[in-house]
């Protein structure tokens, strides 16, 4: 499987078909998807304004990669703070992980504020 970023550097290339950079940024998605694999797709589709007709309007795409990768860096910024608090935790003897985990830890299943639904139009509240 290729990373996040080979996908994300896919959608900017515009020497490919459209339906590949589309295809390349669905493939993001399945390496990131914060509200879930169609949830978030709704709200990229929504913020980026992705056209059906994706011709109309080419540099949505890479919109809507850029603010995914975005919100990914955060992602990626807070985990690695929080691993950093839980060494110092465990070098203190604390072994637990406190309950319940934190929400940029959690996966969907872990809780009834999960933040994916069925519903791709139901985006959870921040």
């Amino acid at each position: 499987m290729t990373s996040f970023l080979t996908h994300r550097a896919r959608v900017h290339d515009t020497r490919l078909p459209l339906h590949r950079r589309h295809s390349a940024l669905r493939t993001c998605l399945t390496v990131f998807a914060p509200y879930g694999l169609r949830a978030t797709y709704h709200h990229l589709t929504l913020s980026a304004a992705i056209p059906r007709q994706l011709e109309a309007d080419p540099d949505a795409l890479a919109r809507a990669v850029e603010e995914l990768h975005e919100a990914r860096v955060l992602w990626l910024v807070r985990a690695e703070e929080y691993a950093v608090q839980r060494r110092v935790e465990k070098q203190a003897g604390r072994r637990a992980v406190p309950n319940p985990r934190p929400w940029w830890l959690r996966s969907w299943w872990e809780s009834p504020e999960r933040a994916w639904f069925e519903d791709p139009f139901r985006h959870p509240s921040l």
